[in-house]
């Protein structure tokens, strides 16, 4: 269980515990005994609370109820853990019981009203706060709470008094009149609507943006000549304010004044000064209209190059640009002559420099891979994929030391990495740092990529073969390749892996059984050269050599590695 009250609660608490200790000085002998066992009971349950024994506690608090069924602050604590622990009823009955033997105390009347609110049972969370703010008038938090609840209940009138209330304490706001306007609105009063914001204007007379409210407000009920004369007015005002231009856009596009609604669009969207956010919007909006009235791509490539050639630093609308492209399945050229034009203006964007090393890999444009990845060390050092896919291209084209480097230095950001990004990491530093011949790094590496991902197939299969081939620990090896085939059952390089230990342990019926099975799944368009092989050393371990010298031939028709030592095998056991 959480830790409940704060030490500011358990203060309130204890004083209200001082409180009744002075109030029974005056009792009777047995009552004032059983008020000082009540209080030490009590004060125990507090310290033990705050020393987080939670069960201790509440046995106390029900021990303390026994005690003295009138102590308000023992039925209230109990409340509190009964609504943590979702006991409706007795949480419910709990803390209106703490209300109804102490009305004068805020604190018990709020938790009861949060308790409500918890429940949903708004009617009852507003009488609870209702009263609260009649307690205290300066609570103006209760009444934006008032103001949520009277809307939820659709208690349009309850809403515009708790609005009304807010207002008389810290004057009109464009946010609480626009509250009492949606509230008259749903009351079809739309003249109340109306007059709560012409009393915001006159309060207002030079603030634009309240212009701009009674502006719209007009044009969404019918009157866009008086509209008009409020937005020239305000643009006459403040002419440099994009929220005036974006309002005389919108008011001309919905008369269908096309021409003026253009001249604001442009004044818009080529200004340099208009914030990059207002843009963004607009041009957004502009794509949906445009794929609403059929989506001529043609039109909206053609304002986004006009918005790029006026300000060169807006790169969201460069960005918008080749995401739209790639909406549109434009030529996959085309879309990255886009994302490379939003690099150049900022190379720390992440997204389009992911886009095109989707776009380079696919076409195993390795040099490519690596000229995107390496400013992304700069502009982007914590985002680790960037050094995996550049170890990833340096190691296919065998620059084998600074593919590791790459992927040492990404190492270094995986905190908050996918554990599978992390194991892929030190898979492929494992198998770097064998081929090198550095087997212990190797190890360490394998041993990483396993705390990461101790399902992944790959890495259990090489750690195996490795261990195999140097003849460290069989026994492990063995353990590990099992692992790898029970997730990749059909998997013809895990498969041999297996076989291999097999036959390494002298495992000889064994091994034959999977290495067949792994001839079974190769790849015939691979070069298995090492599977035919194996097959041949074990046949030979079995003794049926005809069998064996066949896998041999068929081993060195594949090109080996090592086609002398298959050669010597063969002339050895040829007849």
């Amino acid at each position: 269980m959480r830790r409940i009250l704060t030490i500011i609660t358990l203060a309130a608490l204890l004083a209200a515990c001082s409180q009744r200790i002075a109030q029974t000085a005056a009792t009777s002998s047995f009552r004032h005994a059983t008020s000082r066992q009540y209080d030490y009971f009590f004060l125990e349950a507090v310290r033990l609370q705050m020393a987080e024994d939670y069960a201790g506690a509440f046995d106390l608090l029900t021990y303390c109820t026994a005690l003295d069924s009138l102590a308000p602050e023992a039925y209230y604590l109990l409340g509190v853990y009964y609504s943590d622990l979702d006991a409706d009823s007795l949480a419910d009955a709990c803390l209106k019981r703490a209300v109804s033997l102490n009305p004068k105390n805020d604190a018990y009347h709020e938790r009861l009203a949060r308790w409500y609110l918890q429940t949903s049972n708004y009617a009852k969370a507003i009488d609870a706060y209702e009263y609260l703010y009649a307690n205290n008038k300066s609570r103006t938090d209760v009444l934006d709470l008032l103001t949520r609840l009277y809307l939820i209940q659709k208690n349009y009138e309850g809403a515009v008094s708790a609005v009304s209330r807010i207002e008389q304490d810290e004057g009109l706001a464009e946010a609480t009149t626009l509250t009492k306007m949606q509230a008259y609105q749903a009351m079809g009063k739309k003249q109340k609507a109306y007059e709560a914001l012409e009393e915001l204007c006159n309060a207002y007379p030079n603030d634009v943006n309240v212009k701009l409210m009674m502006g719209n407000w007009l044009v969404q009920n019918g009157r866009s000549n008086d509209a008009r004369s409020i937005f020239l007015e305000a643009e006459r005002t403040d002419p440099a304010n994009e929220n005036v231009a974006t309002s005389l856009y919108d008011f001309y596009r919905t008369l269908g004044e096309d021409s003026l609604a253009q001249i604001y669009r442009d004044r818009i969207l080529l200004n340099r000064h208009t914030s990059l956010t207002t843009k963004a919007t607009m041009l957004q909006a502009i794509i949906r209209d445009n794929e609403r009235q059929g989506g001529d791509s043609a039109e909206v490539l053609a304002l986004l190059n006009e918005v790029i050639r006026a300000d060169s630093t807006n790169v969201d609308a460069a960005e918008l640009k080749a995401y739209y492209m790639m909406s549109k399945n434009m030529p996959e050229d085309s879309i990255n002559e886009a994302l490379r034009q939003v690099l150049a203006a900022d190379p720390s964007r992440e997204a389009p420099r992911m886009q095109l090393l989707q776009s380079e890999w696919r076409n195993n444009n390795l040099d490519a891979v690596i000229a995107l990845c390496e400013p992304a060390l700069v502009y982007n050092p914590d985002e680790p994929v960037f050094c995996y896919h550049l170890g990833v291209a340096l190691y296919q084209k065998n620059d084998t030391l600074n593919a590791l480097r790459a992927f040492r230095t990404g190492t270094q950001h995986l905190a908050d990495a996918d554990p599978s990004l992390a194991g892929d990491f030190y898979l492929l530093i494992g198998d770097i740092e064998h081929l090198t011949g550095n087997t212990a790094q190797a190890y360490e590496a394998y041993d990483s990529c396993l705390s990461y991902t101790p399902e992944k197939a790959a890495c259990l299969n090489n750690y195996a073969y490795f261990l195999a081939i140097d003849g460290i620990d069989l026994k492990k090896a063995e353990e590990m390749s099992r692992k790898a085939i029970n997730i990749e059952p059909d998997n013809a390089t895990y498969l041999d892996t297996y076989a291999w230990t097999l036959f390494l342990e002298e495992r000889f019926s064994e091994a034959k059984k999977y290495i067949d099975r792994t001839l079974e799944c190769a790849d015939t368009t691979e070069n298995n050269s090492t599977l035919y092989d194996h097959a041949g050393d074990i046949y030979a371990a079995v003794s049926d050599i005809e069998t064996a010298c066949k896998y041999w031939r068929e081993a060195l028709l594949l090109e080996p590695d090592d086609p002398a030592a298959i050669e010597e095998k063969l002339r050895r056991y040829e007849k």
